[in-house]
């Protein structure tokens, strides 16, 4: 995957979530989460927190 292709789907997740998109996002690789997981079900890592 480019460089550019990665940071658009990132600048697009971000922006869906800060405009009522998704509650939930990982800290570790910044992507919106549907619902609050225990761990990431991208990464795997257990940070996902809730968006304010």
């Amino acid at each position: 995957m480019s460089l550019f292709r990665k940071a658009g789907e990132r600048f697009q997740e971000t922006k869906e979530r800060m405009l009522g998109g998704e509650d939930y996002a990982c800290r570790t690789c910044e992507r919106a989460v549907e619902k609050e997981y225990d761990h990431c079900p991208h990464c795997g890592k257990p940070t996902v927190v809730q968006v304010e």
